[in-house]
Formats: C-alpha cells, structure tokens, sequence
C-alpha cells in the first residue's frame, strides 16, 4: 500500500509541475495525458473503495 501511495504522490507531483511549466495551448499529447491521468485517479479511487470494503 505504501507503493501505492508514493505512485499517487509522484503522479500528482509530476501533473502539478506539468501544469506550471506548460503552455497554454493544449497539444494532442497533453490531451492524452490529461485522459490518462483522470483514468488513474478513477482507479485510484477504485482500488481505495475495494480496500475500505
């Protein structure tokens, strides 16, 4: 679970920091990611539920 948590905290670290030095446009690349980040989140509050559970 601790990996878990240090691979949350990485991700939001690195979508924090993305999201300063980035332009404002938004290319197909940072779209993408964009959607890949959200499907991480919606996983990560999956897994909590089924560990709560």
């Amino acid at each position: 679970m601790k990996l878990f948590k240090k691979a949350i905290l990485i991700a939001a670290i690195s979508i924090f920091v993305m999201g300063i030095s980035g332009c404002k446009e938004k290319g197909p690349a940072e779209k993408a990611g964009e959607k890949i980040d959200e499907s991480m989140e919606k996983a990560s509050e999956a897994a909590k539920d089924l560990v709560d559970k």
